[in-house]
C-alpha cells in the first residue's frame, strides 16, 4: 500500500502548507484562530508559533490515523465466501421507515433516519465499509492505480480533473468516495454499489425483498 501511504504523507504536507500560509498576516492568523476555534495568550508571534504547533500536531494525527487504517486493511483476509447484507426497515414516528444494515459477520449499523436521500444505500454502504476485506480489494486496486498515475482523469460528467474522486470514478465507477482512500458512499443508489462491486471482482445482488427487509448476498464472481 505504499503508493496510497505516499499519496496521504503528499496530502497533509499540501494541506498544513496552505493553512501556514493563511496565517502570514495578523489578520489572516486572527481569522484562522476563530475559525478553528483556538485562542492563545502571547505577543503575535508566540500567538502564531503556538497555533502553528498545534496544526502540525492535527495533520500528523490524522496522518497516522489514515495510515493506521491501511495497516488494518491490509491484514485482512482475501475475500472468500460470502457477505450478506439484511437491512430491516422500522417505523419513525418523525422519519417513516427507517433502514438499519447487520451483517452475517456481526456488524450493526445505525438506524438511517431524515429524509429527502436514498436510505437504502446509506444503509448498505454502512454494511459494506465494515467489511475489511471489500476495502482492500479497493485499497490494492487504487493503490495500483498510483503507480503510474495519469495527469488528469474524466468525472462521470466527461469533465477532465485531478481530484481523488476523479481517480476513485476511473477505478470503481459512481459513488466510491472524494478521498485517497476509497469508499462506499451513502445516498448514490444501491446500483452504484453494486456497479463497484463488479469493479472489484464481486457480485452484489438483491435476494430477498418485502416490505420490511431487503437482504443483498455479495460473493466473487465466477
Amino acid at each position: 500500500m505504499e503508493n496510497l501511504i505516499n499519496e496521504l504523507r503528499k496530502e497533509t504536507k499540501n494541506n498544513f502548507l496552505f493553512q501556514l500560509s493563511k496565517i502570514e498576516t495578523e489578520e489572516g492568523l486572527n481569522h484562522s484562530l476563530k475559525r478553528w476555534g483556538k485562542s492563545y495568550k502571547g505577543n503575535n508571534k508566540q500567538v502564531k508559533e503556538k497555533f502553528k504547533r498545534f496544526l502540525k500536531g492535527y495533520y500528523l494525527k490524522r496522518l497516522n490515523a489514515e495510515i493506521n487504517k491501511i495497516e488494518e486493511v491490509n491484514k485482512a483476509e482475501e475475500f472468500s465466501g460470502e457477505l450478506i447484507l439484511t437491512v430491516e426497515w422500522k417505523k419513525s414516528y418523525m422519519w417513516g421507515m427507517n433502514p438499519k444494515v447487520s451483517t452475517n459477520y456481526g456488524f450493526i449499523g445505525s438506524s438511517v433516519g431524515g429524509c429527502g436521500y436514498d436510505k437504502l444505500s446509506t444503509s448498505t454502504a454502512e454494511g459494506l465499509n465494515s467489511d475489511l476485506r471489500i476495502l482492500k480489494l479497493m485499497y490494492l486496486k487504487k493503490n495500483e492505480e498510483l503507480k503510474n498515475k495519469k495527469e488528469t482523469y474524466k468525472e462521470q460528467n466527461g469533465e477532465e480533473t485531478t481530484s481523488e474522486r476523479g481517480i476513485n470514478h476511473f477505478c470503481f465507477g459512481y459513488g466510491s468516495g472524494y478521498g485517497i482512500l476509497p469508499y462506499f458512499e451513502g445516498g448514490v443508489g444501491v446500483s452504484s454499489h453494486e456497479n463497484i462491486c463488479k469493479r472489484l471482482g464481486l457480485n452484489m445482488r438483491c435476494i430477498t425483498s418485502t416490505k420490511n427487509t431487503d437482504v443483498y448476498l455479495i460473493s466473487k464472481q465466477d
